[in-house]
């Protein structure tokens, strides 16, 4: 019964632990690279700790993912309303990541690093 006790402690650590970073898929090289550019310009300007850096690479590239999907699947107005509603969840997604006052910082330079696409 310990032993049972003990290995399904364990599977419930390792599933919590897999849930604070959720990873979409494998990621092409050239989105892994953008999302390594941002992360340093962001890094620079909110004080990123190494923890924080690679939690924030991993999210923005999730979302750049995400943002090329959109920028796929739809077009003219529904695609600018889509591209807010990702954006938005990026913003939502670092708030997990980043301090208040990091978060606050973020929230007043993200477009001007990250604008959201014109029609």
């Amino acid at each position: 019964m310990k032993q049972f006790t003990v290995v399904l402690a364990f599977l419930l650590c390792a599933v919590v632990g897999q849930a604070q970073v959720q990873y979409l898929k494998d990621k092409p090289a050239y989105i892994e690279k953008q999302a390594d550019s941002l992360t340093q310009i962001y890094s620079k300007k909110l004080g990123l700790t190494p923890k924080q850096d690679l939690l924030f690479k991993t999210n923005i590239g999730d979302y750049l993912v995400l943002r090329e999907e959109v920028e796929k699947k739809y077009k003219g107005t529904e695609k600018l309303n889509e591209l807010y509603k990702v954006s938005k969840k990026e913003s939502g997604s670092m708030s997990e990541v980043l301090t208040e006052q990091q978060f606050e910082l973020y929230e007043k330079i993200k477009s001007s690093i990250q604008p959201i696409a014109r029609l």
